[in-house]
């Protein structure tokens, strides 16, 4: 018997997107078992998007939360809502390739020992995010292998914030910590190499939206944010033995990369950005 999928999507005052999001996701060629989309107080109300397209599935569950709980919180809040076997995080204005939960759901199934599935995504298309990742992953990659391989010495995610994970991993690793903001599922998915190995699908089958938010201009907090995720994991994913050594490669990468982002905040007479950065060396 298949196991049971749960499609958890969470959106944010993008009801003008959130439609096609919905037909892509309708035309799944293994259909979700049930979906929850969990919108947190948009000022625009999406309902009557909602309303075209929840007789579209076995099973629709759409809740607008009373007050904003930002990313961390509503993620909570609708992955609490999930009783299938395996667990889909999706995003509201991204576009989703039919294969897409067949090929995640596949992976899983066809490795036991992972508790996570991810894929390419419209990132891949971009010279500029390819070449700063290590090689493509292998198809399963033990979790603090793939920690040391895609994210130790680094401060960026190779997996993006859409991944299909067990229920039971997402039981023993919940809440989305809300100190790391919009960044909370990369700390997630470090967590989640310290629990079992991490199943990749070598196909492009995510559409993101790339419209420009202020979370994704240059930001020191970011930066830090990110770094700390990755001192973290150190501590969640290697043997005590490799620990100390780990925490050396992680320190010296930030401090290189906290320089060159200075020279850059002085090239452009950035005080506040200086300020920051100042603030945030270690």
């Amino acid at each position: 018997m298949k196991p049971r999928i749960s499609v958890c999507l969470t959106h944010y005052n993008r009801p003008d997107k959130l439609g096609a999001t919905l037909a892509s996701l309708a035309a799944q060629t293994r259909m979700p078992d049930e979906v929850f989309v969990w919108d947190d107080c948009s000022p625009q109300d999406p309902t009557s998007v909602i309303r075209e397209w929840q007789n579209r599935f076995p099973h629709f569950v759409y809740y607008r939360n009373p007050s904003n709980l930002n990313m961390p919180g509503n993620l909570n809040a609708v992955i609490s809502q999930a009783t299938a076997d395996l667990v889909a995080n999706l995003h509201d204005a991204d576009i989703f390739a039919p294969t897409l939960l067949e090929k995640w759901s596949e992976a899983l199934e066809s490795h036991p020992e992972a508790v996570l599935a991810f894929c390419q995504d419209s990132r891949w298309d971009n010279p500029l995010f390819v070449s700063h990742w290590t090689p493509d992953p292998n198809p399963l990659t033990p979790g603090p292998e793939f920690f040391q391989k895609h994210y130790l010495g680094r401060i960026d995610s190779i997996i993006w914030g859409t991944v299909m994970m067990r229920r039971s991993t997402y039981q023993k690793l919940l809440p989305f910590d809300p100190q790391y903001k919009n960044w909370a599922d990369v700390d997630m998915w470090i967590r989640a190499c310290g629990e079992g190995a991490i199943a990749y699908v070598p196909e492009k089958l995510i559409e993101l939206d790339q419209t420009p938010t202020p979370q994704r201009n240059f930001s020191f907090q970011h930066k830090h944010l990110i770094a700390q995720l990755v001192f973290n994991g150190v501590k969640n994913c290697l043997p005590i033995t490799e620990r100390p050594q780990a925490a050396k490669i992680q320190t010296r990468v930030w401090r290189r990369l906290w320089l060159r982002w200075m020279l850059g905040r002085i090239r452009h007479a950035d005080l506040c950005g200086l300020r920051d950065g100042l603030s945030l060396f270690r």
